[in-house]
C-alpha cells in the first residue's frame, strides 16, 4: 500500500495531464460536498414558467439570475448542472465500489481455489444454500415489493425479522446435522467453473440491453437501479481479479508462504491483495467513467430513475422539445465529457504506471 501511494505521488509530480485531471476531479468532488451550503438563487426543481427556454448570458438571464439559462419548464440550468454532478457521483461511485469489491471477492476466490480447492462439509453447504435462498426472498424480494407498491414499512421490518430468525434456525440445523456422519462428509465445489459460467451467462447479453429489460420490470428507484448496475458490472473486475490471482499463486514467494501452512485467508490478504490493487484500481477508474456516461444515458431515456431525479442526462433530454436551445446540450454535455475525459486520463496514466512497474 505504501508503494502504491509513492507511485501515485510520482505520477502527480511528473505528469501534468494526470495532475490537471486529478485536480479537476477533486474540485468537482469538493463542490458536490459543499453544494447545500452554496448560495444558489434557485433550487434545481424550481419552476419559473415565465422564463422558459431563457438563453444564457442574455439580459433577461442576468436580470433574473438564470445565468446559464433555463429549460422548457423554467428550471435553472446552473442549479441542475451542480446537482446533476452530485447525482452522477451519488450513483456511480458507490455502485462501482460495491461492484469492484464483490467482483474482487468472487474473482480471487475463483482463482485461488479453482475447481477442487474449495472443500466444505455437506451440512455447511446445505446451510449456506438455504440461507442464500431465504435472504433473497425476505431480504430482497419482499422489501422491493414494499417499495414498488408503497406498502407500510412495517412489512419490510417484519420480513427482515423473519430473515434473522430463519438464519438462526439454519445455524441451529447445521449444528444438529454436524453430528451425523453423512452430513460431515466433505464435498468439493467447482468454484472456478461456477464463476466462469456466471460471467459467460451475463456477457452473452449486451449490458445496456440487459439493463433496459430488467429495469422495465422495476419501479423507478435510485436504489433498485444501483443494485441492477452492480449485478451487471461485477463480472469485469471478477474476471480481472481471477486472471491476476492465477498468476500470483504461481509465484515463488506465494508458494513458499503456502508451503509453511499459512491459512488461505491470511495468504490472500497479505500476499495476493496488495499485488491486485494496481490492476483493480485501473479497472475501477475505467468502469467509473463508463458508469457516469451510462447513468446519463439512462436518465436521458427516462429509464430506471424517478422523474424528480436531477441529472445531466435529464437536462439534455429537454433539448428534444426545442432544438434551438443549444445550452441544454452544451453545458451538461460538456461537463459530462470533461469529467469522463478526466477519469480516463487518470486511468491511462495509472495503466502506464503499473505496466512499467511490472
Amino acid at each position: 500500500m505504501r508503494q502504491l501511494w509513492e507511485n501515485l505521488l510520482q505520477q502527480w509530480q511528473t505528469k501534468w495531464p494526470f495532475r490537471l485531471a486529478l485536480l479537476y476531479l477533486l474540485l468537482l468532488v469538493v463542490l458536490v460536498l459543499v453544494l447545500p451550503a452554496l448560495p444558489l438563487p434557485y433550487s434545481p426543481g424550481y419552476l419559473d414558467l415565465n422564463y422558459a427556454f431563457l438563453p444564457p448570458f442574455s439580459e433577461s438571464a442576468l436580470a433574473t439570475q438564470h445565468w446559464l439559462g433555463t429549460d422548457g419548464l423554467g428550471r435553472d440550468i446552473l442549479s441542475n448542472l451542480l446537482y446533476g454532478a452530485r447525482s452522477a457521483f451519488l450513483i456511480s461511485f458507490p455502485v462501482m465500489t460495491v461492484a469492484t469489491l464483490f467482483g474482487l471477492l468472487i474473482g480471487v476466490s475463483s482463482g485461488y481455489f479453482g475447481d477442487k480447492g474449495l472443500v466444505m462439509p455437506r451440512y455447511l453447504l446445505l446451510a449456506l444454500v438455504v440461507t442464500m435462498a431465504v435472504s433473497c426472498y425476505y431480504g430482497l424480494y419482499i422489501p422491493l415489493q414494499v417499495m414498488e407498491f408503497k406498502l407500510p414499512f412495517t412489512y419490510a421490518t417484519q420480513a427482515l425479522s423473519a430473515l434473522l430468525g430463519l438464519v438462526l434456525l439454519c445455524a441451529l440445523l447445521a449444528k444438529i446435522l454436524a453430528s451425523y456422519t453423512f452430513w460431515k462428509r466433505k464435498v468439493k465445489l467447482p468454484a472456478d467453473w461456477l464463476v466462469l459460467r456466471s460471467i459467460e451467462a451475463l456477457n452473452t447479453i449486451p449490458r445496456f440491453v440487459l439493463i433496459l429489460v430488467l429495469a422495465s420490470f422495476m419501479p423507478p428507484s435510485v436504489l433498485l437501479l444501483s443494485l441492477l448496475l452492480v449485478f451487471t458490472l461485477w463480472p469485469t473486475p471478477a474476471r480481472l481479479a481471477r486472471a491476476e490471482m492465477l498468476k500470483i499463486k504461481e509465484l515463488p514467494y506465494f508458494e513458499a508462504a503456502r508451503s509453511v501452512g499459512t491459512p488461505p485467508l491470511l495468504l490472500i490478504w497479505r500476499h495476493a491483495i496488495p499485488n491486485l490493487l494496481g490492476p483493480v484500481l485501473v479497472a475501477f477508474t475505467f468502469g467509473l467513467g463508463g458508469l457516469l456516461a451510462l447513468e446519463s444515458t439512462l436518465s436521458f431515456l427516462n429509464i430506471g430513475l424517478p422523474t424528480t431525479f436531477v441529472s445531466w442526462g435529464r437536462t439534455i433530454a429537454g433539448f428534444r422539445t426545442n432544438t434551438a436551445a443549444w445550452w441544454l446540450v452544451a453545458f451538461p454535455g460538456g461537463l459530462l465529457s470533461i469529467t469522463v475525459l478526466a477519469i480516463y486520463t487518470c486511468s491511462h496514466y495509472l495503466t502506464k504506471l503499473f505496466s512499467t512497474k511490472k
